[in-house]
């Protein structure tokens, strides 16, 4: 049995692990790269300023006594620190006069001994670099050891300093040890909630056999049990609907069919004055016939989608032999397509579903010009499209138009003899053929369908 590790400890555990790595990192690089300066002065900034130091020794050198002051000041300027100039007693021999800081001024008497320090004072908060320079003597002769004190209120705004090189090497390790302790969480997350997303949209499709993989150990294995168990219930619950539906379609059938043989003998033998009203009657018996025949198609669309077996269909002569079937006199309906163009389907569900949409196109907007058929090739697919220029439906409509019953008013009324069956069939055989089924509103009017299918 696997141990249940929570998201929060994870997480928590992660982000302890990350702390750890960047603060090992962080000490090694301080005591393996870091010599005689401060932790964050590498050698190669330590040996610029060396070198930036021995150019000013020699042109104090070069500079008489009363105009050092201005080199110093100018120096200072181009490096945006503050440069004093001081002997190996602590006197200060250039510059602004300054009362050095004890640990300072310590340091600058020891200069002779290291040839660079690195201090940081507070109260206020500045730092100091000390070099080792040879300094001319006043008498003349040989030079003599001196020491270039820099100062600076700033660290981290100070290039002079600080190389900016190494802070952004810094902040590169710091991102990858972050990335190395989060990504695969992260990636774990994503992938986890990008398939729980997934198979919600396929459940709200009406595909209810999805499956997750749950067997995590975490919320996320939890939350996919559910969806699993949700999905089961969800198909059970669908399919002892259609098969109930069935049934009592299939129930029904017997009656309907003894009211017509007994409405046939009573229209036989009825005076003429009873006629009308037995053909009323016949009429309603007509109309519940149809409506159970609807049921029948309905349940047996979506009883077994699984079983169906696809095979290549023709659709321009598929699409031919449903208008053919579905059109009366005086109804155009013009066709465009590839004659060549297959599709993977089962024949007798694309023929239903098209029947159907030729026949509620006719129904609902056949006064309005021309239907239209057209078929074409698209990625991999091939999009049936069946469209009128009716009034089309609401926009809130059309998605709730392949629901069973479904009838939206005013369009749909008893008067068109529909059942609001007709979508919710084309919807189950479409995707009983792994296809897809949508509606659309035209413009400026008019209504479209794009039954969406595997091309053979």
């Amino acid at each position: 049995m696997k141990t249940r590790i929570t998201l929060s400890a994870k997480i928590l555990s992660l982000a302890a692990l990350n702390l750890l790595l960047l603060g090992v990192t962080l000490v090694g690089l301080a005591g393996v790269q870091l010599q005689n300066l401060s932790s964050l002065l590498l050698a190669p900034t330590r040996d610029r300023i060396l070198a930036d130091a021995r150019l000013l020794a020699l042109e104090l050198m070069d500079t008489p006594f009363d105009s050092r002051d201005k080199l110093l000041q100018k120096h200072s300027q181009n490096t945006r620190v503050t440069s004093y100039l001081y002997d190996t007693q602590g006197v200060q021999v250039v510059g602004p006069a300054m009362l050095l800081p004890p640990i300072v001024h310590t340091r600058v008497r020891q200069g002779g001994m290291n040839e660079s320090f690195f201090v940081t004072t507070r109260k206020p908060t500045q730092y100091w670099m000390g070099v080792r320079i040879p300094i001319a003597s006043p008498e003349g002769g040989d030079p003599l050891p001196g020491v270039l004190v820099l100062m600076s209120d700033s660290l981290w705004g100070n290039a002079y300093f600080l190389d900016l090189t190494l802070v952004g090497l810094l902040l590169l390790v710091v991102v990858l040890i972050s990335v190395a302790c989060w990504l695969p969480l992260i990636r774990q997350l994503t992938r986890g909630l990008s398939q729980v997303t997934s198979a919600a949209e396929q459940i709200a499709e009406g595909n209810f056999e999805v499956q997750l993989i749950a067997d995590r150990p975490d919320e996320l294995g939890k939350l996919g049990g559910a969806v699993n168990q949700m999905a089961s219930r969800l198909a059970g619950f669908v399919l002892g609907q259609k098969r109930f539906l069935g049934d009592i379609a299939h129930e029904l059938c017997s009656p309907i069919a003894r009211i017509n043989f007994a409405l046939g003998i009573l229209e036989r033998d009825a005076d003429p004055a009873q006629l009308e009203h037995v053909r009323d009657l016949r009429e309603e018996v007509e109309h519940m016939s149809a409506l159970v025949a609807e049921l029948l198609s309905f349940s047996k669309a979506g009883m077994q989608p699984a079983t169906v077996q696809r095979v290549p269909v023709g659709v321009a002569d598929t699409v031919r032999r449903a208008v053919a079937r579905e059109t009366g006199h005086g109804t155009s309906v013009e066709i465009t397509m590839d004659e060549n163009l297959t599709v993977l389907a089962d024949p007798e569900y694309l023929m239903r579903s098209l029947s159907n949409l030729v026949r509620n196109s006719i129904r609902y907007a056949g006064e309005f010009g021309p239907i239209r058929i057209t078929a074409k090739n698209d990625h991999g697919g091939v999009v049936i499209t069946v469209e009128d220029n009716g009034p089309g439906l609401p926009d809130d409509a059309l998605e709730e138009v392949f629901s069973p019953f479904h009838r939206p008013e005013p369009a749909r009324s008893r008067d068109t003899r529909g059942v609001g069956l007709g979508l919710a069939i084309v919807k189950s055989c479409i995707e009983a053929c792994k296809g897809t089924v949508r509606c659309r509103n035209r413009q400026p009017q008019g209504l479209a369908v794009d039954i969406r299918l595997t091309a053979a």
